[in-house]
């Protein structure tokens, strides 16, 4: 049996649990000291209306809950920006940039 993208698998779980109006799943592995191939680090833009009325913190704790298998694997690192429709409108060319690794290289000395 095939082993499903870490991509995909984050995608599918969040689209089921939150049916939302937008969903980024992005892999950031690259831009960390990983193997080739390492799906490990990603960062996820998630808008449904399930977030209205809560708090950041009980949105990311959501996300967290449904993606709780994957977090006790091979994720290292997840990034949850997660907004309620209205917050979203005209946010989306205003993300934050995911700052770059600052270390863990096994390259460095």
């Amino acid at each position: 049996m095939k082993k499903m993208n870490m991509q995909v698998q984050i995608e599918q779980k969040l689209l089921t649990a939150f049916d939302p109006v937008h969903l980024e799943v992005i892999d950031e592995s690259h831009q960390h000291s990983v193997p080739e191939g390492a799906q490990t680090h990603f960062r996820v833009v998630l808008v449904s209306p399930a977030f209205i009325g809560l708090k950041r913190v009980q949105r990311h704790r959501r996300v967290y809950q449904v993606l709780a298998e994957e977090l006790e694997g091979l994720i290292k690192a997840l990034s949850v920006l997660a907004f309620e429709p209205s917050e979203w409108e005209g946010k989306e060319h205003r993300l934050p940039v995911s700052p770059p690794c600052l270390g863990g290289s096994r390259h460095e000395q």
